[in-house]
């Protein structure tokens, strides 16, 4: 009886979060969103109940005293999405908080850990600081600031914004592990600052704050293949609030009193690198005392106009290094290394040399048959990703570039005396600081691979708060490229602050008079069609599935309405001819071969499938009015889709081809009576014209498999996923991909490589394993019911996923043996899951005991079924082992 009570307690809540964000420092919100995740063991563990309580001191929230908040015990399973009830944060507020809860037996948890959250600067009179430039066309420009502190203060905060980005350091230490920031926009709308901790920084004494600035995306001029990015030269706003014992308040600022100085960066851009000249470095030009006698006085910029708000989505980090797997000498000397993977960072050298002695570094993802790098993936021969340092003579050097950042395999480097060793030189893996949340593994070694690239791929184009189309050559918010590749980002990692902020970044786009989305965002260029807007709701509504977000929802919605009735404007006879007065806009992109189907198809589908999704928020939203306006522009399109593209006669859809039939089965075209005619067609036409060969583009790519294995094709699916002839996965791998390519071509256009090798579109099919093979999906928002639906399509014995979702990590592994089939669940403390079991045994048992044909009550188990593909099982929380014996 004792060890019952102590396995059945109610533990105290964890990973308390606000905003999505664990103890989040210069939060923009005044009513901010909390959360947390119940945890216990055994089965059947829901909370029932909650209470929060907040503090303006830990010591107050501990003794329960003067508390600016106490929810009081509120009976409620949430756990997500709670608002903060004291009143409106203001500017700097810090709160701390903590929760217990109720579980399903009315027992009362321990109080969780202390946990806090505090304000930014909210209003525009709280910034006292000017925004301050050096001369106009100086490279990475070195500023300084001296101050005086009386006593090492209890509290400090730096409020910062470099543009286009800044590195920052105090007495002469980098803070905070941030590069390449801050995260892009629009400059003329939003400006991000970021707020940091700098007490443990600070001494009593006198101290040195350092910026460097780099052109970033602010001073952007050299682009060959959009227009021209440039908003102004670099400028800077930075204000120190250092807080003594007694309350006072110290604030040093950015004003014409800072002195700046040129520095060793002669060259930054962001898609063409770095020349940095050692020569010129200024020795402890960032620490107390350092002399500035030929240093100038800071000018007065002029603001960039838009409204500083905190940069709420993570910055670019470094997330480790890889070493050179071969160098090869390729000429006198010029090496070339080879890394063994795709990926985005740069360099890190360590060399010993002569003063002015000069080593370059060029970056690309291929190899011409001499060995030497192949460019015209990652740009074009004449424009390159390239490094260049030249050494200062003074010992072992360690050089790094700070403002740009490549995609590459392979570096090819010129300039050194003798052949590098392997540990002089390094890669430094970076992108934006996205957690890994999920991971998938099978027993089919060519899917693990594809899952590995596709990882690489996804992760490898999240740079500057932007999915990119590619790291490298165009390096722009490309919506049709991230609608595509969204879900299997998601199913990987936390995507959750990422999105929202680049869904921000539409609402800045968006023309405000017609409701137009351009195809790039933030930047407002770059070829597409109406996809490329769509992805404004699609992701939008992604936020709200995968992680809860109604607010999202909320925020948006007049957008996304206007957006719609944009593309009304190019609707005739219920079909979208074109986007607006676009009449050349692109529907599907990179088929294989010719891309055949017809754009007013596919932007007839998506100008359906959201207005659907418009119908769903609306009814969150309670929007009764909008919703039956929306279920009618649904209906009425499904209508013109079917009398403009179906032929009932032979279950065609369209042309027949490249996905034409899963398009209509996404859009929610194809009546019932109809599914297996249609299905039939789709199937006979990949196995006959196709040879159980992929036909399709970005778009329909995830919507073929998964709409093959829902039809009941899963083996045609299976051997579409496995092949390795052209075109498929297996055919980049076998050519040596470690990196999905932009075509299932290796060689496309005029050179040879002419393609990007490194870009995210095709990672679609990560999400595909998730949801379709191991089978976890969301059967409500942030799976606080969840769908498990393992699908062993073909020759796969095995497959496992774990997924950690706001309520905690849902985890699935099945086998299946000549025997039966095995299935390991956990489901998270706070959720109950549905479980469908594929029809491949008559006996069905949890553990032990048999659940059907038998029907017997068991802990956790709500409800068992047959079903006509197999069984339908209803859980509530916990760790599970059925097994269904043939």
């Amino acid at each position: 009886m004792r060890r019952e009570v102590m396995e059945r307690k109610c533990y105290a809540p964890e990973k308390l979060t606000c905003e999505y964000r664990e103890n989040p420092i210069g939060i923009h919100s005044q009513n901010p969103r909390l959360a947390w995740k119940m945890t216990g063991n055994g089965r059947g563990r829901r909370q029932t109940a909650y209470q929060i309580i907040a503090a303006h001191s830990d010591a107050q929230l501990k003794e329960e005293k003067e508390l600016c908040w106490d929810s009081k015990k509120v009976d409620s399973s949430e756990s997500l999405g709670i608002l903060y009830g004291g009143k409106e944060l203001e500017s700097r507020e810090r709160v701390y908080w903590r929760v217990r809860i109720w579980d399903e037996e009315g027992r009362q948890s321990p109080w969780s850990a202390v946990q806090f959250f505090e304000a930014g600067l909210l209003k525009e009179e709280d910034w006292n600081a000017d925004w301050i430039c050096a001369e106009d066309e100086v490279s990475a420009p070195h500023f300084r600031k001296e101050f005086f502190l009386e006593e090492k203060p209890e509290k400090a905060r730096v409020y910062i914004c470099g543009l286009g980005f800044y590195e920052f350091s105090m007495n002469g230490r980098k803070c905070g592990k941030d590069l390449l920031t801050p995260n892009r926009t629009d400059f003329t709308k939003t400006v991000y600052y970021h707020t940091y901790d700098i007490r443990e920084e600070l001494r009593k004494g006198t101290n040195a704050l350092g910026i460097i600035l780099g052109n970033g995306w602010y001073n952007q001029k050299d682009k060959v293949n959009v227009k021209l990015l440039w908003y102004g030269y670099p400028r800077l706003l930075f204000q120190v609030e250092a807080y003594y014992k007694d309350g006072t308040k110290k604030v040093i600022k950015s004003d014409t009193s800072v002195k700046w100085h040129r520095g060793p960066i002669e060259y930054n851009n962001i898609y063409f690198g770095e020349i940095y000249d050692a020569r010129q470095e200024l020795p402890n030009w960032n620490e107390p005392g350092s002399c500035t006698e030929d240093w100038e006085n800071a000018r007065i910029a002029e603001a960039p106009g838009g409204k500083l708000k905190e940069q709420r989505a993570s910055s670019d980090i470094a997330f480790g290094t890889i070493s050179p797997k071969t160098i090869t000498r390729v000429k006198e000397d010029m090496y070339v290394l080879d890394f063994g993977q795709n990926i985005t960072g740069w360099l890190r050298l360590k060399i010993q040399g002569k003063e002015g002695q000069t080593v370059t570094m060029r970056f690309g993802e291929e190899l011409w048959p001499d060995g030497k790098i192949n460019y015209y993936s990652t740009g074009t021969g004449w424009k390159q990703q390239k490094d260049v340092y030249i050494l200062s003579g003074q010992g072992k050097e360690i050089y790094e570039p700070k403002f740009t950042w490549h995609g590459f395999r392979y570096a090819e480097i010129q300039g050194y005396e003798k052949m590098p060793e392997p540990e002089d030189i390094e890669a430094v893996v970076v992108h934006t600081g996205v957690e890994e949340d999920g991971s998938f593994t099978c027993s089919n070694v060519l899917m693990n691979q594809i899952q590995q690239i596709s990882r690489w791929s996804l992760v490898n184009g999240l740079h500057c708060g932007m999915p990119l189309d590619s790291p490298h050559r165009e390096r722009q918010g490309y919506g049709g490229d991230a609608l595509t590749a969204a879900k299997a980002c998601i199913y990987n990692f936390n995507m959750e602050n990422f999105y929202a902020a680049w869904i921000d970044d539409f609402a800045d786009a968006q023309n405000k008079e017609n409701g137009f989305i351009p195809h790039t965002v933030p930047c407002q260029d770059g070829g597409g069609g109406p996809a490329w807007g769509c992805a404004y709701i699609v992701i939008s509504w992604l936020c709200y599935v995968y992680y809860g977000d109604k607010e999202i929802l909320k925020k948006h919605y007049e957008n996304m309405e206007h957006w719609l009735e944009f593309l009304s404007t190019g609707v005739k006879n219920g079909i979208v001819e074109a986007e607006g007065e676009d009449k050349t806009c692109l529907g599907e992109w990179s088929t294989p071969g010719e891309i055949l189907i017809p754009p007013r198809f596919v932007n007839t589908y998506f100008y359906g499938y959201c207005a659907g999704l418009m119908e769903y928020i609306s009814d969150i939203l309670g929007k009764e009015k909008e919703k039956k306006k929306y279920a009618v522009l649904k209906e009425d399109t499904i209508k013109a889709f079917r009398r403009e593209f179906f032929c009932q006669e032979t279950g065609q859809y369209s042309i027949g081809a490249q996905g034409t039939e899963a398009f209509a089965y996404k859009m929610g075209a194809i009546k019932p009576e109809e599914e297996n005619k249609v299905f039939a067609f789709m199937a006979e036409h990949i196995e006959k014209d196709c040879g159980n060969h992929l036909d399709t583009g970005i778009f329909g790519t995830p919507y073929l498999f998964e709409t093959l294995i829902d039809s009941g094709y899963g083996e045609i699916a299976y051997q579409m996923i496995t092949g390795n002839t052209y075109p498929s996965y297996g055919f980049m791998i076998a050519n040596g991909a470690t990196a999905l390519w932009e075509y299932w071509e290796k060689d496309y256009g005029f050179y040879q490589c002419s393609c990007c090798h490194n870009q995210p579109m095709f990672g679609s099919i990560s999400g595909s394993f998730y949801e379709k093979i191991a089978g976890i999906g969301p059967a409500s928002p942030a799976y606080k019911e969840i769908l498990i639906a393992p699908q062993p399509i073909g020759e796969l014995r095995f497959a496992a996923a774990k997924k950690e979702t706001m309520y905690g990590m849902v985890s699935v592994e099945w086998e299946k043996t000549e025997k039966g089939f095995s299935l390991y669940l956990s489901v998270p403390c706070n959720t109950r899951a549905t479980v469908q079991i594929p029809d491949l045994g008559n006996t069905l048992l949890e553990g032990e005991e048999i659940l059907y044909p038998r029907e017997s009550s068991k802990e956790g188990i709500e409800e068992v079924r047959r079903t006509e593909k197999g069984y339908c099982v209803l859980i509530q929380s916990g760790n599970y082992h059925f097994y269904l014996e043939k």
